[in-house]
């Protein structure tokens, strides 16, 4: 019997172990981080058969110790987060509302679209803006990556809210004062140049707001135009440093003068997350021009 069991023991230690199925389960799983941050680690079937969607999505708020309205009621219902695998109907309808529909496009081996979409009965509110971190890790990052990060409120028009691209395998980081759609495009043709003359005219209409105090836009739009003059005369590094006085203004200003709170009831302009958003983009298109990848 000892001879029996022996040679079983040893003919099941002789069986390789069964491999564990590639990859895991695939789910979403969203949290909450440190108080601040909401975490959507995200992994969709392809409808096609080929390899699933994976990829991790962050938004991080701004927390002032001193200030207990500064992020209210961050609970992961109250995000709102949804994410769809687009069809080819919701390809088409993506690339209609973008900024260039004929040069920009969905990467088809990333098609899916996250919403962010507060309930208003939850009461989420914050000021100044959020940093939004769209991780694809499905995607190759190669130097002055044509990947762009793209915002719109629901059903509308997207815009430009790129202001980092860097390798993870592709991470396009950005931030806002609002929400709701974000999607990651490809960029056919990359004209910073224009970009930047479209986006600087964005910018002044912002700062004209007539919901921004006088002196408060006074401000804001002398550090605009420096910045835009020396970009005229493609002194990109000053264009850059003038930017960051304009973001260090904001940081000064918001409030009754600059308004900067955003919540669920949707009754308030959060202006300075917008413009910090795109200052920050403004920055990123002159970079590359500077010769940042």
């Amino acid at each position: 019997m000892r001879l029996v069991l022996l040679t079983l023991l040893m003919l099941i230690l002789l069986v390789p172990a069964a491999p564990a199925l590639a990859g895991g389960p695939c789910v979403v799983t969203t949290e909450i981080v440190d108080g601040r941050k909401f975490k959507a680690d995200i992994c969709l079937p392809n409808p096609g058969g080929g390899a699933n969607y994976e990829m991790s999505f962050d938004l991080e708020f701004h927390v002032d110790p001193d200030n207990p309205l500064s992020l209210q009621n961050l609970t992961v219902p109250c995000v709102g987060f949804s994410v769809a695998v687009l069809d080819a109907a919701g390809l088409a309808d993506v690339q209609s509302r973008l900024p260039d529909p004929i040069n920009q496009a969905v990467d088809p081996a990333l098609p899916l679209k996250i919403t962010i979409e507060p309930p208003v009965a939850c009461g989420l509110a914050f000021e100044d803006d959020y940093d939004v971190d769209f991780d694809a890790t499905n995607l190759t990052y190669v130097p002055f990556s044509p990947y762009r990060l793209m915002k719109a409120p629901v059903g509308g028009s997207y815009a430009d809210i790129t202001g980092v691209v860097s390798a993870g395998s592709v991470r396009a980081r950005g931030c806002g004062g609002t929400f709701s759609e974000f999607v990651l495009v490809t960029t056919a043709v990359q004209n910073y140049s224009a970009e930047l003359v479209a986006g600087y005219a964005q910018l002044q209409a912002q700062i004209a707001s007539a919901a921004i105090g006088p002196t408060a836009a006074a401000t804001l739009d002398s550090d605009r135009a420096v910045s835009q003059a020396a970009f005229n005369v493609a002194d990109y590094a000053e264009a850059i440093l003038r930017l960051d006085d304009l973001l260090d203004h904001c940081g000064v200003l918001g409030g009754p003068v600059l308004p900067n709170r955003w919540r669920s009831a949707r009754d308030l302009d959060n202006l300075e997350g917008e413009i910090v958003a795109q200052s920050a983009h403004l920055k990123f298109l002159l970079g590359r021009l500077n010769g940042v990848p």
